[in-house]
């Protein structure tokens, strides 16, 4: 059952969240294509004992389009803070896959006080690999040029973010399904979206100034993101743990739900 979501509006665009639980604060961070949604295993077992932010990041899940001046990921990070200072969180644990790991990232980075522990999943904070944000572009083109996911795409792109794309995994069928449900309005928010997460900048060169317990989270099974680039983050940030997933892909919180969970549960 989906958890129900509130929302708080920045320059007259509502931001839609989760909120469950009381207790220390957690803040959930979806990446490119995923919601808050994402995250409800995480969020039943934990909000037994934290207080459960989720967010739906601009033109995903229940969140409106962007609101004018967004220009980057910095931006975004800074309308997540807005957030936390509207619900009265002065300091939180922040976890992040994907791009949320970025976003992550930068919250440490811009208000270093607020972020008490920081999860960086199947994310890498540098520089996106030209060929990488090439592909993925013409992608975000193609299904802009079509207005609409075809079956093809909307295959190669699940199968991108999950190990088994069979009938049996509910969760890769839904994310199919969702990108060829995908409206024309929807579309070009995500087009707008999606440049600020394939041109994100390198904050690698910043983490050295990062002083909190950090947990790298990377799936074996991850064809967005490698290994190597989690060892790359482990080696920049120091005291930070590195834990591989070994069958999980880039939604190892949804895939291996369980695992992901204990590796939060010890951690935090």
């Amino acid at each position: 059952m989906p958890y129900q979501t509130q929302s708080f509006a920045i320059n007259e665009q509502s931001l839609h969240f989760i909120d469950q639980g009381q207790g220390p604060a957690l803040f959930f961070i979806h990446g490119f294509l995923g919601d808050s949604q994402q995250w409800q295993a995480q969020i039943a077992e934990l909000s037994q004992s934290h207080r459960c932010i989720a967010v739906d990041l601009w033109a995903h899940g229940q969140s409106s389009a962007m609101p004018s001046g967004t220009t980057s990921l910095v931006t975004i990070t800074q309308h997540c803070l807005s957030l936390l200072t509207y619900l009265n969180i002065d300091q939180c644990a922040v976890i992040g896959n994907g791009t949320g790991g970025a976003i992550a990232a930068e919250m440490v980075i811009a208000q270093p006080k607020t972020v008490s522990k920081l999860v960086i999943a199947n994310s890498f904070i540098g520089f996106e690999p030209q060929v990488n944000s090439a592909k993925y572009q013409s992608w975000v083109d193609k299904v802009a040029a079509d207005k609409q996911c075809n079956d093809e795409l909307a295959t190669t792109i699940t199968n991108m973010f999950f190990t088994d794309i069979s009938e049996s995994n509910e969760f890769a069928i839904k994310f199919k399904q969702t990108l060829m449900g995908l409206q024309e309005q929807q579309i070009a928010q995500l087009t707008l979206f999606a440049p600020l997460v394939f041109y994100k900048r390198d904050t690698l060169e910043l983490v050295e100034q990062f002083t909190l317990p950090c947990l790298i989270i990377i799936g074996a099974q991850n064809k967005l993101r490698t290994p190597l680039e989690a060892y790359l983050m482990h080696d920049c940030i120091s005291g930070s743990r590195q834990v591989q997933m070994s069958n999980a892909g880039h939604m190892g919180n949804q895939e291996q739900a369980d695992e992901f969970t204990q590796l939060l549960t010890s951690f935090l």
